[in-house]
């Protein structure tokens, strides 16, 4: 049963309640006012033929004229009626006189005392009557007169009330019950949309929020219902961006790790399968050894960077013309079969950079202009500045270059310009968004000239010598 309807009948029952317990206690309350005035008028009268009875007892026997019974009959007829009948017994419980047909048993004669009157409520065939017994003297003589008041009005009146009260009982319900409806619904109107508002929430729309047009306490449990929603929101977006920075790792890292591996798996298979000098050995072993810690360390730096997002690390004074000889030795294994010429030069300078992953920035945009040269073709990689200028670092190919268009974008996560090209290599689009991130962790920038059928030319433009100098004065 919905709560609507759980108002509705609680409130009905209620109200029907309240209302027959609330009129029965009045409608009994001015019932047991009228039956005690009918008592007290009754007694009244009772007292009243006791003093005419005893009156007209002492004339009678100042007048040695009249018995008993000629008082009696002289006071039945003067104050019998249709609303009062009287009775009137002498010592020996014998009926002197009564008016009309008197059925009522003598019970009250039992407990009657002198000079104490007794009364109590009759029914009989449906009359209801006040009887009242009193003990009066007349000529010397002990009589008990007794009188009977007919109050079948006040109950008929009681009965009336209850006839009458029921029928209003029957229209207030049914207009309360029209109003409860109305009202209930009009309550529970503002908690359906709350749950309207929870079912969309829970099928994944976030943004949804609850209306609030009242200041009661549902204004204020809808206030707080797009409080928590709000902060859902958040911790979804948080978590989902978690997610996706996870994922990214993840990507990553595997496209990453290729380089060095296939420098490693280069440098193993030449130890393999190659006759080679005790130097030749050596210099594989190292670069294998040298990979194999970088693969290492780049994994916890990608993982800070991506998932982590520290931008936070330390920097290396870097000897840049080793640098760029480190790079020739990685990249050697894997474009020594493509037919494409490697050349490279740099000034000998130092840079304050984290080697690896500057390392992954210059192979990617390497292995890049690897992956777009079809042929013969040529790459080239060149580092220099001024000496109190950036430090600038060109990375050119000749391969088949990127649209313009696409310029803007290639530096998006998991935006790939050549799909089939990416497909087939097992790409997911992270190299230069990678390389983005890096550049701006140098401070620097990464800025991409490119004609298709030319080739494409990459600038890295770094925070120079000079300038380095100029910011550690001024920190």
């Amino acid at each position: 049963m919905s709560l609507s309807w759980k108002i509705f009948f609680s409130t009905l029952v209620i109200t029907i309640l309240t209302f027959s317990i609330g009129g029965y206690i009045l409608i009994s309350s001015a019932f047991s006012s009228a039956l005690q005035r009918e008592i007290a008028s009754s007694l009244e009268e009772n007292k009243m033929l006791r003093y005419a009875f005893q009156s007209a007892g002492a004339t009678a026997s100042a007048t040695s004229s009249g018995g008993l019974e000629g008082i009696a009959e002289s006071i039945i007829s003067y104050s019998a009626g249709d609303k009062l009948k009287i009775r009137i017994w002498d010592e020996n419980n014998r009926v002197i006189r009564q008016s009309g047909d008197v059925s009522f048993g003598a019970g009250l004669l039992g407990v009657i005392e002198d000079d104490i009157r007794a009364h109590t409520v009759v029914e009989q065939e449906g009359a209801y009557y006040v009887q009242v017994l009193s003990v009066a003297y007349a000529q010397r003589k002990k009589v008990y007169l007794e009188s009977l008041h007919d109050i079948t009005s006040v109950f008929d009146d009681r009965q009336n009330q209850f006839s009458l009260y029921q029928k209003c009982v029957y229209v207030l319900v049914a207009l309360n019950g029209v109003l409860v409806f109305a009202v209930s619904f009009w309550t529970v109107y503002p908690i359906r949309r709350l749950s309207r508002a929870t079912r969309r929430i829970a099928q994944g729309r976030y943004h949804n929020r609850v209306e609030v047009r009242t200041t009661d306490e549902l204004g204020m449990l809808g206030d707080d219902f797009n409080e928590m929603a709000e902060s859902l929101e958040i911790k979804i977006r948080d978590l989902e961006e978690a997610a996706t920075r996870q994922r990214d790792f993840v990507g990553s890292f595997a496209h990453e790790a290729k380089t060095p591996l296939t420098s490693i798996i280069g440098y193993g298979d030449m130890l393999r399968s190659r006759q080679m000098n005790e130097e030749e050995r050596m210099m594989a072993a190292d670069y294998i050894f040298s990979e194999g810690k970088r693969l290492e360390s780049l994994s916890q730096k990608l993982l800070d960077l991506i998932v982590l997002q520290n931008q936070d690390f330390p920097m290396k004074l870097t000897r840049m013309k080793w640098f760029f000889e480190s790079i020739e030795g990685i990249i050697f294994p894997i474009i020594k079969d493509t037919g494409i010429r490697y050349t490279w030069e740099a000034n000998d300078e130092d840079l304050m950079i984290e080697p690896d992953l500057m390392k992954t920035v210059i192979l990617n945009l390497i292995d890049n202009g690897r992956k777009s040269i079809t042929g013969d073709g040529e790459i080239r990689l060149r580092g220099g500045g001024a000496a109190d200028g950036p430090y600038i670092i060109t990375v050119e190919d000749n391969g088949k270059g990127i649209p313009e268009s696409e310029i803007s974008r290639i530096t998006e996560a998991f935006y790939m310009v050549d799909k089939s090209r990416s497909r087939a290599s097992g790409g997911a689009g992270l190299g230069l968004a990678i390389c983005h991130e890096i550049i701006k962790l140098h401070h620097g920038e990464m800025q991409f000239a490119s004609q298709l059928g030319q080739g494409t030319t990459v600038t890295l433009t770094l925070p120079g010598p000079g300038q380095m100098a100029a910011e550690a004065s001024d920190g």
